[in-house]
């Protein structure tokens, strides 16, 4: 089994990679919604809007953050968890049980967890996901990419390098690997996608920023077709409304771009 395909299957076994791709289009509408290039409004204005959306949509899902449950609670009341977001969304929303996803942040970035397996979030702008330079990010981000990772059919295995499990990120005390959810929307075309992957620092000038990537979800046409459905309009300190008209791409399990992926 592949590194790639073993992190795909847990991640959609736990739950999360279902979390992930109901949030990321609903985030894209909410920051949709808000977008306004009259105001001056960029890329720097998307993509922090969508990382705050997305983060907040993650935590409402697997009852971390702000939804945290207190002691002696078995869930949060539907009227909590509807704030904010359409009928639709909260409809559509997996219903993860608390506890089985938990909040693992790494140098301040949200991460969410699994045992042996860590996300992040990364946006991006849209079409460059193999542009992405990991060292201009931030600390945090550079770190994940600096990861040990043996590439299938290496000459060593990790019990031949003596080692139990493939090590983490050094001074972190989460035992597994942490992986990056990529994101990017285009306002103006309504396209958008969302990668899952296992981030790298290029070794050389031509050298990929990925060990390996799957994509999980895009939608959207370069000509501004029909990417985001018309939006009514959003609740008060709403994180998006309906999306269950929103037409996506959903590449099976197993269907990624392979480990040591190329840009291109």
């Amino acid at each position: 089994m592949t590194a790639e395909t073993d992190a795909i299957n847990s991640l959609r076994a736990s739950g999360l990679i279902d979390v992930l791709t109901w949030a990321a289009p609903v985030a894209f509408m909410a920051t949709d919604e808000l977008y306004d290039e009259d105001q001056g409004h960029g890329q720097g204005f998307v993509g922090y809007v969508n990382f705050t959306h997305y983060k907040d949509l993650v935590d409402r899902a697997t009852s971390n953050g702000r939804f945290k449950l207190g002691d002696g609670l078995d869930g949060l009341g539907e009227d909590v968890l509807k704030r904010g977001i359409t009928p639709g969304a909260f409809g559509s929303m997996p219903r993860l049980p608390a506890g089985a996803v938990v909040r693992r942040d790494f140098e301040q970035s949200p991460g969410w967890a699994i045992e042996g397996y860590r996300v992040l979030l990364q946006s991006y702008p849209f079409g460059k996901i193999d542009k992405i330079k990991w060292g201009q990010r931030s600390d945090a981000k550079k770190h994940v990419a600096d990861q040990l990772f043996l590439e299938d059919g290496s000459l060593f295995t990790k019990e031949e390098l003596g080692l139990e499990v493939i090590p983490g990120i050094p001074n972190d005390d989460f035992d597994g690997v942490t992986l990056i959810a990529a994101h990017a929307f285009n306002p103006t075309t309504k396209q958008f996608e969302l990668y899952l992957g296992q981030s790298k620092n290029p070794a050389y000038a031509d050298d990929s920023c990925w060990h390996w990537k799957i994509l999980l979800l895009a939608g959207g046409t370069p000509a501004g077709g029909p990417g985001l459905p018309a939006a009514p309009t959003m609740p008060s300190r709403g994180a998006s409304p309906d999306v269950e008209d929103v037409p996506v791409r959903i590449k099976p399990a197993g269907a990624g771009e392979g480990s040591g992926v190329t840009g291109g």
